[in-house]
């Protein structure tokens, strides 16, 4: 009985000191903890992994267009390398113009035969200069054209034309190979 007593002593003892480590040193008690749990990487349950593009493949420009007794302004990206595929993973277009001259929307193109993306443009705010902003987010993957690179446009179309005003369209995304 007294053996099982000082066993049962000993066990409380050890379980108090241990409780009084974890208070003392929670990064020892994190790291022991850590160092249980381990995380496999099967193809039953797999990790998803995902990798950034590389420096040299992001594509992330900015262009300025102004409109000139135009109801219609464009402005052009740099182009992309010939052998590149452009994957645009965001655009905005932000518009200032005099009062009342309002843009019926922008668009992203590369040319005037290939796919034309159309950005809602929303009223922000009125002053002296009225300004509209608008942004297209999703994944658009334009694929080169042989032997060319491909050269975005930005353009905007306004309710009439005007001699005052600007705008920005930025652009942000990557290139990969083209297929």
């Amino acid at each position: 009985m007294n053996f099982a007593k000082r066993i049962l002593m000993f066990a409380g003892a050890g379980a108090l000191a241990g409780i009084l480590a974890l208070s003392v040193a929670p990064k020892t008690a994190h790291a022991l903890v850590a160092a249980l749990v381990q995380v496999s990487n099967t193809p039953s349950s797999a990790v998803p992994v995902m990798y950034a593009p590389a420096a040299s493949n992001v594509y992330f420009v900015t262009c300025e267009g102004f409109f000139t007794d135009s109801p219609v302004a464009s402005c052009t990206m740099p182009p992309t390398p010939a052998d590149r595929t452009l994957v645009i993973e965001a655009a905005s277009v932000l518009t200032m113009t005099a009062p009342g001259v309002d843009p019926t929307g922008g668009s992203i193109y590369t040319s005037i035969q290939g796919p034309i993306f159309i950005i809602p443009m929303q009223f922000q705010t009125r002053s002296s200069v009225d300004t509209y902003a608008g942004q297209l987010q999703g994944r658009i993957t334009i694929p080169a054209i042989s032997d060319n690179g491909l050269t975005p446009t930005c353009g905007v179309g306004l309710g009439q034309s005007t001699s005052v005003g600007e705008f920005f369209c930025t652009i942000s995304g990557y290139t990969i190979p083209a297929n």
